[in-house]
């Protein structure tokens, strides 16, 4: 049930999360999975970054560009 909601009412359009959403349940969770999902910082040698709980992956069954 969770991911169902996820897959269907939570985007973040700047970060190309922008497909439709089905609206009762956007309307309804959308904002609650906002504030639920981690927020942090990651340090590596090239330096620091945000790390995040739910991220988006655009084609998950299509190989890599250069691939």
């Amino acid at each position: 049930m969770c991911i169902y909601c996820v897959n269907w009412g939570f985007r973040l359009p700047p970060r190309g999360m922008d497909a439709p959403v089905r609206h009762a349940i956007a309307d309804r969770y959308g904002r609650w999975l906002n504030r639920l999902q981690y927020r942090g910082q990651v340090e590596t040698e090239d330096g620091m970054f945000g790390s995040y709980g739910i991220v988006y992956v655009p084609e998950p069954y299509r190989p890599a560009d250069g691939a």
